[in-house]
């Protein structure tokens, strides 16, 4: 139904190739269109974000996902009405969905790794109860 945009398949170029299959095989099926913003981030770019408190790792002390190259992260925005958008709502639909796609892709070896979304970092179901919400985030654990 949708496909990235040039700047899209740039940034994800960047991921690990099971980040660029889990995103390529959802946007291939999602009723809702995204975007990748971000893939690999520099050093600079990162301790950035952390002063900003847009991080919690400042990529010098602990490194992040974002930080490896290929990256093991990737930040998406929902398309609304042709606009970026990070409301909760589209980008919780958007998680359950690559959630899934990646679950599949995982159980028929296409992929060595699952994804853990930045709004629920423990995994355990609860979305509330989290210190930090970073609902645009996906990265790849094992």
């Amino acid at each position: 139904m949708y496909k990235f945009g040039k700047k899209s398949k740039e940034r994800l170029l960047s991921c690990h190739e099971d980040l660029q299959l889990i995103m390529n095989t959802a946007i291939e099926v999602s009723n809702i269109d995204f975007a990748i913003v971000e893939g690999y981030r520099t050093l600079e770019k990162q301790m950035k974000y952390f002063i900003e408190g847009k991080s919690k790792i400042d990529g010098i002390t602990k490194k992040g996902k974002h930080n490896y190259n290929p990256s093991l992260a990737c930040d998406i925005c929902a398309y609304v009405n042709r606009k970026a958008n990070w409301d909760k709502e589209h980008l919780s639909y958007l998680a359950g969905l690559i959630h899934g796609v990646s679950e599949t892709l995982h159980k028929e070896n296409k992929i060595i790794h699952r994804v853990r979304w930045g709004g629920n970092f423990n995994m355990n179901g609860e979305l509330l109860e989290q210190s930090f919400d970073d609902r645009p985030h996906y990265e790849l654990v094992n």
